[in-house]
């Protein structure tokens, strides 16, 4: 390979390295919105409908009521991790310089210990957010064996 397509290819493989970038970012925003604004919705709007009812406030309520204030909790862990998880992401690709297209001194060193925490905050991400919906399941199971006979 001449050192043109060397560089060509260091160029290619910069140009991508800014597209990730921009795309977790972007993904960093769009997937916490979504994700924790369906949990809060979901959770929220269980206490709030079961409340305004005087009889379900007083039958189901108090049974139902700590699964979904642990539901929105988790859904806050959740939505906390998931922007921890991205800016982990959007920080290692800090690391890319454009040096790196001449020089093999300026290639980036993706630090292990932001892979791990990277690691870290995607599987307990997605363990707060799958307890969070469970929570939502287990308070429905609650509500139903006291209205069922």
């Amino acid at each position: 390979m001449t050192r043109e397509e060397a560089i060509e290819v260091r160029k290619l493989t910069y140009e991508d390295y800014q597209k990730s970038k921009r795309h977790a970012f972007q993904l960093n925003a769009d997937y916490g919105r979504w994700l924790i604004a369906s949990l809060l919705l979901v959770h929220g709007a269980a206490v709030a409908f079961v409340a305004q009812n005087d009889r379900l406030s007083k039958v189901i309520l108090p049974s139902v009521f700590w699964w979904h204030i642990s539901g929105l909790l988790l859904a806050f862990l959740c939505g906390f991790l998931v922007w921890a998880n991205w800016s982990f992401h959007a920080r290692i690709y800090e690391a890319v310089n454009p040096g790196m297209i001449y020089d093999d001194e300026h290639w980036p060193n993706f630090d292990d210990g932001t892979n791990r925490w990277i690691n870290w905050t995607h599987w307990t991400g997605i363990i707060a957010g799958v307890v969070s919906a469970l929570c939502i399941l287990a308070s429905s199971l609650a509500a139903y064996r006291l209205m069922t006979p």
